[in-house]
């Protein structure tokens, strides 16, 4: 497990990738945010008329790499737990939650690839928390896990339109930096429901000094 503060490590040479989460540290049990209920039918309804992407049957998620629309999207969050914000905090029922700060080193990497949808966090009296805050959304889908280089079981493969990979003992993932070019942040196609980002904007997030998220499961990046 890598922190947001901790020394990220990297081969001489050789570009890595990392998933990124919430850092249950920050979230859990100190600070939590959600949606207000009346603003949660639209988005709800969206995603359940929504396909994750064309030409499949399956509905699209928080991470899924679909566009999301605007006009469902709620203006506000409320702060329901804690008295301390950071600049990534999951939304009780998967969206995610990042500053300004955040955002910036995003487009700085990836510029206009991704949706940041601006929010109002209100604290518990209903006042508008400082700052800058916005629902991220990762959007794209990829396949670039190198199946001979990685410890991973097929699932369904052959079966179901939505096969996977499923880690098998120690983390061992490779990837084909040719695939993922110059992205920063992307969902891999067969093993989704995380967040891939680049060594580059885990150095930068670290050097910024960002909080609320933790970078696991390292994967070399190689040419094929």
């Amino acid at each position: 497990m890598i922190g947001a503060f901790s020394k990220l490590s990297r081969k001489a040479g050789r570009r890595m990738a990392y998933i990124i989460r919430d850092d249950l540290s920050y979230s859990l049990g100190k600070t939590e945010v959600e949606f207000f209920q009346e603003d949660k039918p639209p988005l709800d309804a969206f995603f359940d008329r929504t396909d994750a992407y064309p030409g499949t049957i399956i509905r699209a998620t928080w991470v899924s790499g679909t566009i999301l629309s605007p006009d469902v999207m709620p203006r506000r969050v409320r702060l329901i737990r804690g008295e301390a914000m950071y600049d990534w905090l999951v939304v009780r029922g998967g969206a995610t939650l990042v500053s300004s700060r955040f955002r910036d080193a995003v487009e700085q990497l990836d510029p206009g690839r991704h949706q940041f949808f601006p929010v109002v966090v209100e604290d518990k009296k209903g006042r508008a928390w400082p700052g800058s805050f916005f629902i991220f959304n990762v959007v794209g889908r990829i396949d670039s896990i190198i199946e001979d280089r990685s410890s991973f079981k097929v699932t369904g493969r052959g079966q179901i339109e939505n096969w996977s990979y499923q880690r098998v003992g120690p983390w061992q993932c490779t990837l084909n930096a040719t695939v993922i070019g110059d992205r920063a942040c992307w969902i891999e196609h067969h093993h989704s429901e995380c967040w891939f980002i680049s060594d580059r904007l885990a150095a930068l997030l670290q050097e910024r000094g960002l909080t609320g998220f933790r970078l696991d499961e390292r994967s070399d990046e190689i040419t094929r």
